[in-house]
Protein backbone atom coordinates (compact mmCIF):
# COMPACT_ATOMS: atom_id res chain seq x y z
CA UNK A 1 0.00 0.00 0.00
CA UNK A 2 2.70 1.99 0.99
CA UNK A 3 4.59 1.67 -2.63
CA UNK A 4 1.22 2.06 -4.36
CA UNK A 5 0.72 5.67 -2.32
CA UNK A 6 4.09 6.70 -3.49
CA UNK A 7 3.54 5.82 -6.96
CA UNK A 8 0.18 7.41 -7.14
CA UNK A 9 1.05 10.60 -5.63
CA UNK A 10 4.35 12.47 -6.61
CA UNK A 11 3.97 14.98 -3.38
CA UNK A 12 3.96 12.17 -1.01
CA UNK A 13 8.45 12.07 -0.20
CA UNK A 14 8.17 8.40 1.11
CA UNK A 15 4.79 6.31 3.06
CA UNK A 16 5.63 3.02 5.53
CA UNK A 17 3.90 1.09 8.08
CA UNK A 18 3.78 2.09 11.34
CA UNK A 19 4.96 -0.86 13.07
CA UNK A 20 4.69 -2.13 17.03
CA UNK A 21 7.43 -2.72 18.84
CA UNK A 22 8.16 -4.74 22.29
CA UNK A 23 10.78 -4.38 24.25
CA UNK A 24 13.74 -7.09 23.97
CA UNK A 25 16.12 -8.82 25.56
CA UNK A 26 19.51 -7.28 25.72
CA UNK A 27 22.30 -7.73 28.21
CA UNK A 28 24.34 -4.70 29.78
CA UNK A 29 27.93 -6.79 30.65
CA UNK A 30 30.59 -4.34 29.30
CA UNK A 31 31.98 -6.80 26.63
CA UNK A 32 28.61 -7.59 25.04
CA UNK A 33 29.41 -5.40 22.05
CA UNK A 34 32.40 -7.37 21.21
CA UNK A 35 30.70 -10.54 20.92
CA UNK A 36 29.94 -10.02 17.53
CA UNK A 37 28.82 -14.00 17.14
CA UNK A 38 25.81 -13.06 19.16
CA UNK A 39 24.00 -10.56 16.77
CA UNK A 40 25.80 -11.00 13.25
CA UNK A 41 23.18 -11.21 10.66
CA UNK A 42 25.00 -13.94 8.59
CA UNK A 43 26.45 -16.10 10.98
CA UNK A 44 25.77 -14.85 14.48
CA UNK A 45 23.05 -16.26 16.91
CA UNK A 46 20.28 -13.45 16.76
CA UNK A 47 20.64 -13.93 20.74
CA UNK A 48 18.85 -10.51 21.20
CA UNK A 49 15.81 -12.08 19.42
CA UNK A 50 16.30 -15.82 20.81
CA UNK A 51 16.77 -14.62 24.17
CA UNK A 52 13.22 -13.21 24.47
CA UNK A 53 12.06 -16.79 23.67
CA UNK A 54 14.21 -18.43 25.86
CA UNK A 55 17.20 -17.54 28.47
CA UNK A 56 18.15 -21.41 29.94
CA UNK A 57 16.21 -21.42 32.63
CA UNK A 58 15.64 -24.92 33.71
CA UNK A 59 18.46 -26.54 31.49
CA UNK A 60 21.76 -28.63 33.20
CA UNK A 61 24.94 -28.15 30.48
CA UNK A 62 27.21 -30.46 30.80
CA UNK A 63 30.75 -29.04 29.51
CA UNK A 64 33.52 -31.74 29.21
CA UNK A 65 36.72 -29.74 29.26
CA UNK A 66 38.94 -29.30 30.96
CA UNK A 67 37.51 -28.73 34.10
CA UNK A 68 36.56 -24.93 35.33
CA UNK A 69 37.85 -22.20 37.87
CA UNK A 70 36.22 -20.11 40.22
CA UNK A 71 35.01 -16.75 38.48
CA UNK A 72 32.93 -13.65 38.97
CA UNK A 73 31.11 -14.66 35.80
CA UNK A 74 30.39 -17.67 36.38
CA UNK A 75 29.16 -17.37 40.44
CA UNK A 76 26.03 -19.59 40.82
CA UNK A 77 26.69 -20.97 37.38
CA UNK A 78 28.42 -24.24 38.43
CA UNK A 79 26.94 -27.60 39.51
CA UNK A 80 29.04 -30.64 41.25
CA UNK A 81 31.18 -32.26 38.52
CA UNK A 82 33.87 -34.50 38.34
CA UNK A 83 37.31 -34.75 37.28
CA UNK A 84 37.20 -38.35 35.25
CA UNK A 85 41.11 -38.23 34.69
CA UNK A 86 42.77 -41.22 35.77
CA UNK A 87 46.47 -40.45 34.42
CA UNK A 88 48.22 -38.30 36.92
CA UNK A 89 50.98 -36.83 34.03
CA UNK A 90 47.73 -35.80 32.56
CA UNK A 91 45.64 -34.75 35.34
CA UNK A 92 48.29 -32.48 36.54
CA UNK A 93 46.92 -32.57 39.93
CA UNK A 94 48.44 -35.28 42.07
CA UNK A 95 45.80 -37.73 41.96
CA UNK A 96 43.26 -39.56 39.62
CA UNK A 97 39.40 -39.59 39.40
CA UNK A 98 37.82 -37.97 42.12
CA UNK A 99 34.87 -35.34 42.70
CA UNK A 100 36.62 -32.48 42.17
CA UNK A 101 36.57 -31.03 38.53
CA UNK A 102 38.67 -27.71 39.22
CA UNK A 103 41.37 -27.01 36.62
CA UNK A 104 44.70 -26.74 38.10
CA UNK A 105 46.08 -25.97 34.45
CA UNK A 106 47.05 -27.89 30.98
CA UNK A 107 50.51 -26.06 30.92
CA UNK A 108 53.24 -28.27 28.72
CA UNK A 109 56.82 -27.39 27.97
CA UNK A 110 58.43 -28.07 24.51
CA UNK A 111 58.50 -31.92 23.60
CA UNK A 112 56.53 -32.97 27.55
CA UNK A 113 54.09 -34.73 25.28
CA UNK A 114 55.99 -36.78 23.40
CA UNK A 115 57.44 -37.29 19.73
CA UNK A 116 58.76 -33.71 20.02
CA UNK A 117 55.78 -32.02 20.72
CA UNK A 118 54.73 -29.57 21.38
CA UNK A 119 57.24 -27.53 19.24
CA UNK A 120 56.92 -24.23 21.58
CA UNK A 121 55.89 -23.74 25.18
CA UNK A 122 52.16 -23.18 25.82
CA UNK A 123 50.56 -21.83 29.13
CA UNK A 124 47.55 -23.07 30.84
CA UNK A 125 44.25 -22.98 28.41
CA UNK A 126 41.76 -22.37 30.47
CA UNK A 127 39.26 -23.81 28.19
CA UNK A 128 36.76 -25.36 30.19
CA UNK A 129 36.15 -22.02 32.09
CA UNK A 130 35.62 -20.37 28.77
CA UNK A 131 33.27 -22.27 26.92
CA UNK A 132 31.40 -22.74 30.63
CA UNK A 133 31.58 -19.07 30.45
CA UNK A 134 30.17 -18.63 26.46
CA UNK A 135 27.77 -21.26 27.67
CA UNK A 136 26.41 -19.62 31.05
CA UNK A 137 28.12 -16.61 31.96
CA UNK A 138 26.09 -14.19 34.02
CA UNK A 139 24.30 -11.90 32.41
CA UNK A 140 22.93 -7.88 33.21
CA UNK A 141 24.99 -8.36 35.79
CA UNK A 142 27.45 -4.98 34.59
CA UNK A 143 30.54 -7.57 34.67
CA UNK A 144 32.66 -9.35 31.81
CA UNK A 145 30.44 -10.72 28.60
CA UNK A 146 27.07 -12.18 28.50
CA UNK A 147 26.36 -15.97 27.97
CA UNK A 148 24.25 -17.65 25.25
CA UNK A 149 22.01 -19.62 28.26
CA UNK A 150 22.65 -17.26 30.67
CA UNK A 151 20.38 -18.73 32.99
CA UNK A 152 21.34 -22.38 32.38
CA UNK A 153 23.54 -24.08 35.16
CA UNK A 154 27.04 -26.11 34.09
CA UNK A 155 27.86 -29.52 35.68
CA UNK A 156 32.10 -29.93 34.68
CA UNK A 157 33.51 -33.19 33.67
CA UNK A 158 37.13 -33.10 33.34
CA UNK A 159 38.35 -35.15 30.56
CA UNK A 160 41.52 -32.96 29.53
CA UNK A 161 44.54 -31.78 30.99
CA UNK A 162 48.13 -31.94 29.98
CA UNK A 163 48.53 -33.11 26.38
CA UNK A 164 45.01 -33.70 25.97
CA UNK A 165 42.71 -36.40 27.53
CA UNK A 166 41.79 -40.28 26.31
CA UNK A 167 38.62 -41.22 24.91
CA UNK A 168 38.05 -43.64 27.28
CA UNK A 169 37.85 -40.96 30.25
CA UNK A 170 35.32 -38.46 27.95
CA UNK A 171 33.40 -41.67 27.02
CA UNK A 172 32.47 -42.16 31.32
CA UNK A 173 32.02 -38.26 30.84
CA UNK A 174 29.97 -38.01 28.06
CA UNK A 175 27.68 -41.41 29.89
CA UNK A 176 27.31 -39.80 33.72
CA UNK A 177 26.32 -36.39 32.46
CA UNK A 178 23.57 -37.80 30.61
CA UNK A 179 22.61 -39.84 33.98
CA UNK A 180 24.29 -43.21 32.87
CA UNK A 181 26.07 -45.21 35.31
CA UNK A 182 30.05 -44.93 35.48
CA UNK A 183 31.80 -47.69 37.48
CA UNK A 184 33.16 -46.15 41.10
CA UNK A 185 31.45 -42.99 40.20
CA UNK A 186 28.91 -42.02 42.25
CA UNK A 187 25.53 -40.66 40.11
CA UNK A 188 25.29 -37.62 38.76
CA UNK A 189 22.35 -35.60 40.59
CA UNK A 190 21.77 -33.26 37.82
CA UNK A 191 21.19 -35.19 34.74
CA UNK A 192 22.18 -32.46 31.90
CA UNK A 193 20.13 -32.13 29.02
CA UNK A 194 22.98 -30.69 26.89
CA UNK A 195 26.46 -31.91 26.53
CA UNK A 196 29.23 -29.46 25.28
CA UNK A 197 32.68 -31.03 23.89
CA UNK A 198 34.98 -29.11 22.46
CA UNK A 199 37.49 -31.43 21.86
CA UNK A 200 38.58 -33.51 18.84
CA UNK A 201 41.61 -35.29 17.15
CA UNK A 202 42.43 -38.19 14.36
CA UNK A 203 40.52 -40.56 13.01
CA UNK A 204 36.98 -41.81 12.98
CA UNK A 205 34.70 -41.86 16.17
CA UNK A 206 36.01 -45.16 18.23
CA UNK A 207 33.47 -47.85 19.86
CA UNK A 208 34.25 -47.11 22.96
CA UNK A 209 33.08 -43.78 22.59
CA UNK A 210 29.65 -44.54 20.09
CA UNK A 211 28.59 -47.15 22.65
CA UNK A 212 28.81 -43.96 25.08
CA UNK A 213 26.89 -41.50 22.43
CA UNK A 214 24.40 -44.34 22.33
Amino acid sequence: LAAEMMARDPNIEYAEPDRIMTHMATANDPMYSQQWHYTDSVGGLRLPAAWDVSTGSGVVVAVIDTGYRPHTDLSGQILPGYDFIGDTFVSNDGNGRDSDASDPGDAIAVGECGGGQPTRAQTSSWHGTHVAGTIAARTNNSVGVAGVAYNAKIVPARVLGKCGGYTSDIADAITWTSGGTVSGVPANANKARVLNLSLGGGGACDSTTQAAIN
